[in-house]
């Protein structure tokens, strides 16, 4: 049986130029920003995971080390490239040029 998981990618085109996720799943840690997401700005880790347990795994570690995010004060978040576009069309900031699996052609 085969469990390797096959590679998709997907493309957002903007104004500026295009974005290649080569992930499935991304973690994101916002600032502080107030409940309504104005003034937050989400930070993307330096790599993406091709399936939500490589993701979780980050996520809770990641929530173990940093006292913020395990009491909730710090959002961290597992997110598709969907919704990160979303995220990029929405009211928060976000900058892709830190991920190992994100391609940025501006």
């Amino acid at each position: 049986m085969n469990t390797e998981t096959k590679m998709t990618t997907k493309t957002f085109t903007t104004e500026e130029g295009t974005i290649t996720f080569n992930s499935k799943y991304f973690i994101i840690q916002g600032n502080n920003g107030n409940h309504t997401g104005y003034n937050r700005e989400w930070e993307i880790n330096a790599e993406g995971y091709k399936t939500k347990a490589e993701a979780n795994k980050v996520y809770k570690e990641m929530a173990n080390e940093n006292g913020d995010i395990k009491y909730g004060l710090t959002p961290l978040r597992i997110v598709t490239a969907d919704e990160l576009i979303e995220i990029y069309n929405g009211s928060e900031r976000i900058k892709f040029f830190n991920c190992f699996d994100i391609d940025v052609k501006f």
